[in-house]
């Protein structure tokens, strides 16, 4: 069934670090309660992990008194998930090519659709930490943000990639 032919492009670990580049420059800004001038401001760490993993920190210290180890507000993310998608299948005969010499051509068969799924956790100490980041991520999806991105440096067309907001829930 498989073929000997060897290929990898890395394109799940490419779509991993889209996602996680959209959410890399979140920051909170807090502020005096009398003035209204700014206090302090940070950006909101963004690691790649399960959520088990900080649950599994917090229920071991619940008060965070520990030395520290993790930060709060912070974010994570992974992914959970391939669906395929058989609504945008098109023919597996077709290619997209692009010429490489005056006389050659690189050539790829057309890909198999597949939705990746992610789960973005935030972790704050505090409500307003929390909707602090929410605000900053749902004026972006409507309910889709698309981002251009070579995936495939040796065919180097442009893929336009939607991002999908499915839900949101606390």
């Amino acid at each position: 069934m498989l073929s000997n032919q060897h290929f990898y492009h890395q394109l799940t670990r490419k779509y991993v670090v889209l996602f996680g580049n959209m959410f890399n420059n979140i920051a909170i800004i807090r502020r005096n309660r009398d003035t209204g001038d700014e206090v302090e401001r940070f950006r909101v760490p963004l690691v790649y992990a399960p959520k088990e993993k900080y649950f599994a920190r917090l229920r071991s210290d619940p008060d965070l008194e520990r030395p520290v180890q993790a930060i709060l507000p912070r974010m994570s993310f992974e992914l959970v998930g391939f669906t395929y998608d058989p609504s945008r299948k098109q023919n597996s005969l077709l290619r997209t090519a692009k010429a490489n010499t005056a006389s050659g051509v690189n050539s790829q068969y057309m890909g198999v659709p597949y939705d990746l799924s992610f789960d973005l956790q935030i972790y704050a100490r505090n409500v307003d930490d929390g909707t602090h980041i929410v605000e900053q991520i749902l004026p972006y999806f409507a309910p889709d943000y698309t981002i251009s991105a070579s995936l495939i440096p040796d065919i180097g067309f442009l893929k336009d990639i939607p991002l999908i907001l499915n839900s949101v829930s606390n």
